[in-house]
C-alpha cells in the first residue's frame, strides 16, 4: 500500500551518479516500452565500460526481481528500485495507475511515490440512513468495509397529542444512540489508523446526528457531508465520495499557499523559489513544501564535494569544480523532506506559486 512505503528508507540511500535503477511501470503492457529505454540508456553508456558494466549488473538485479515477485505478469502498476553495489533492491505494487518510467540516478527516484502518498492519503467514509451504517476505509485509493451498524430507528410519523410527543421523544433518543455507535466506531478506527479524513454520505437528519456526536479529535477530521441516494451502486457512492475528499485536498494546497504567500510579503517565515526553498531545505529549516505537480525544475550535484545546487550550472558554485552532474532538484527536495520530518504538498499550478518557479515553503524558524 502507498502509505506503508517507507519513503524515508529510500531518501536515506545515495551512491555514485548512476548508482541506482529507479522502474515505475503501468503494468505488463508498459514492460515493452521500458525495454526500449533500456536499450537507449546501454547504448549512451557504451563508450563508459564501467558505468555500463553497473548498470547491466542492475538491470540484471530488476529482472530478477520482476520474476520472482511476478511483477509486470499480472495486471497493475508497481515500481522498483535497484543498485547491485549496495545489495539493493526494493519492489511495490501500487494500486493506482503511474506513468511508464526507468531511470538512472544517484538514488531512488522517490518524486512519483512523495505526489502518491501526498495524494492518496487513507480516509474514512460513513453511508448512513437511519436503517443502517457503513463505515468504509479507503487505504491507498482501495475501499473496504470496516464495520456495519444496524440503526432501524423509526420513520417520523404524526400520531397527534401526548402520544406524538412519547413517539418523538423515544425516536430522538434511538437516532442519538444510533449516531453515538456509529460515532464510537469512527473513533475506534482513527485511533487504530491515521486516517487523515473522514466524508459523510446518507440521509441529512442521520448525518446531522452523526456530527452532534463526534468526538473533537474525529469531528476536526470531518472534511464533506452529502446528503446522497444510498440506492445507488457502490462505484456511484466512492466517487462522490473521492470528489469530497479530493475537493478538501485542493483546498489544503490552496491554504498552505496562502500562508507561504502571507509570510512571505510580511519578511516572515517563509521560502520561495528554488534556490531559496533549497537552502532552508538542507538546512532542516523548511516546514511544509508545496510545489507545482508540472514543475520541472533542474538542478547539480557536485561529484567532488557533493554539493546541491539549483539551476544547471556548468560548475559547483561551493568547491568551483566542473564535476557536476544534473538532477531533478524536485525529487532532491523531497528526498530532503523525508530525511526532515517536514511535510510536502504537490499541487495543480496556483498563480504566483508558477511565477516562483513552482516551488514555495513554509519554515520552522
Amino acid at each position: 500500500m502507498i502509505q506503508e512505503i517507507d519513503l524515508r528508507e529510500l531518501a536515506g540511500l545515495q551512491g555514485a551518479e548512476r548508482a541506482f535503477v529507479s522502474l515505475y511501470c503501468s503494468g505488463p503492457g508498459g514492460l515493452a516500452t521500458l525495454e526500449a529505454r533500456e536499450r537507449k540508456i546501454r547504448a549512451l553508456l557504451r563508450d563508459q565500460p564501467d558505468e555500463a558494466e553497473h548498470f547491466d549488473l542492475n538491470m540484471n538485479l530488476v529482472r530478477d526481481t520482476l520474476r520472482e515477485n511476478k511483477l509486470g505478469e499480472e495486471p497493475g502498476a508497481f515500481c522498483l528500485f535497484a543498485c547491485y553495489a549496495l545489495d539493493f533492491v526494493r519492489g511495490y505494487r501500487l494500486p493506482v495507475a503511474v506513468p511508464d518510467l526507468l531511470r538512472v540516478g544517484p538514488a531512488p527516484y522517490i518524486r512519483p511515490l512523495a505526489e502518491l502518498q501526498d495524494e492518496r492519503e487513507d480516509f474514512l467514509v460513513v453511508v448512513a440512513d437511519n436503517k443502517s451504517a457503513r463505515i468504509i476505509q479507503v487505504t491507498s485509493a482501495v475501499a473496504a468495509d470496516a464495520d456495519r451498524i444496524r440503526g432501524d430507528v423509526k420513520n417520523a410519523v404524526k400520531v397527534g397529542g401526548w402520544s406524538q410527543r412519547r413517539y418523538a421523544r423515544r425516536r430522538e433518543k434511538q437516532l442519538q444512540q444510533y449516531a453515538k455507535e456509529i460515532a464510537d466506531a469512527l473513533a475506534e478506527l482513527c485511533r487504530d489508523r491515521s486516517f487523515s479524513r473522514v466524508v459523510l454520505l446518507g440521509s441529512a437528519e442521520t448525518l446531522s446526528a452523526i456530527e452532534s456526536v463526534l468526538p473533537p479529535a474525529v469531528a476536526q477530521k470531518v472534511v464533506g457531508t452529502k446528503s446522497v441516494d444510498l440506492h445507488a451502486d457502490d462505484r456511484t457512492l466512492m466517487e462522490q465520495a473521492h470528489a469530497l475528499y479530493f475537493e478538501e485536498e485542493r483546498d489544503s494546497e490552496q491554504r498552505l499557499w496562502e500562508r507561504i504567500r502571507s509570510e512571505f510579503l510580511r519578511g516572515g517565515l517563509a521560502a520561495a523559489g528554488a534556490e531559496d526553498v533549497l537552502k532552508a531545505t538542507a538546512a532542516g529549516r523548511v516546514e511544509a513544501l508545496i510545489v507545482a505537480r508540472d514543475a520541472k525544475i533542474s538542478g547539480i550535484r557536485c561529484r567532488d564535494c557533493e554539493n546541491v545546487a539549483a539551476d544547471r550550472l556548468e560548475s559547483c558554485p561551493v568547491c568551483g569544480s566542473g564535476s557536476v552532474f544534473a538532477l531533478d532538484l524536485v525529487d532532491e527536495l523531497a528526498r530532503q523532506i523525508e530525511l526532515t520530518s517536514a511535510t510536502s504538498e504537490f499541487t495543480d499550478p496556483i498563480p504566483g506559486l508558477s511565477e516562483l518557479g513552482g516551488v514555495a515553503a513554509l519554515l520552522r524558524y
